[in-house]
Formats: C-alpha cells, sequence, structure tokens
C-alpha cells in the first residue's frame, strides 16, 4: 500500500506540512491568480469549445485546408484552430469575433 508522504508547503517561509505541494491557503492564492491572469482557462466553456469547433469547420468548408497567414502568405495546412481577433489578454471580449489560423500561425500571433 502506498504512503502519502507529507511535505512543507511549496512557497517559501511557509511551514504548512501537507500531502499537496501547497497549503490549502496558498493553494487558493495561486488559484485565483491564475483565473485573473489567464482568462482563457476560466471561459473554455463547452458553448465555447463548440463555437470554435463551427468556426474552423465552417472556414474549412468555405476555403479547404488552407490558413490565411499572419505576417505571411496564406499556406495549407491540416491544423487550423479559432482564435480571438482580439485577445482575451488584452481586454477582448470572451465572446468576441473568432479568426482561423494554423497552429504555427496562432502560436507566432501570441497577444499581439
Amino acid at each position: 500500500m502506498a504512503r502519502i508522504t507529507k511535505r512543507v508547503c511549496a512557497v517559501p517561509e511557509c511551514p504548512a506540512i501537507q500531502a499537496e505541494p501547497r497549503c490549502p491557503k496558498h493553494r487558493t492564492e495561486r488559484d485565483r491568480h491564475y483565473r485573473t491572469t489567464t482568462p482563457t482557462k476560466a471561459t473554455r466553456t463547452h458553448a465555447e469549445r463548440q463555437r470554435r469547433a463551427a468556426a474552423v469547420a465552417d472556414h474549412k468548408r468555405k476555403h479547404g485546408n488552407w490558413c490565411p497567414g499572419w505576417q505571411r502568405p496564406a499556406h495549407p495546412a491540416t491544423d487550423l484552430t479559432a482564435d480571438h481577433v482580439d485577445a482575451i489578454a488584452n481586454s477582448g471580449r470572451p465572446d468576441g469575433p473568432l479568426q482561423v489560423l494554423c497552429r504555427a500561425c496562432n502560436s507566432s500571433k501570441g497577444d499581439r
């Protein structure tokens, strides 16, 4: 039978001992910070995933497997993703308009 090892909280100078990396207080603080600084994780609901999938399907139906490109010409791509035109991290609305880009262009774009 596996034993649960107790450890000190991962936050410096916190003396709490528990089985998880962080004590309940610091876990709550970290989760709150994570939700406020990474809003897409909190807003990626089932409805949002369906909306993104519908945007990609609509793009594929109209244009096929072509990425319109971001700071490069249009090119064939099989890994198309839906992305917010105005990034949520830059005060964009979570239900705002979407654009379809390949995964490489989406990564290059980031929140610019």
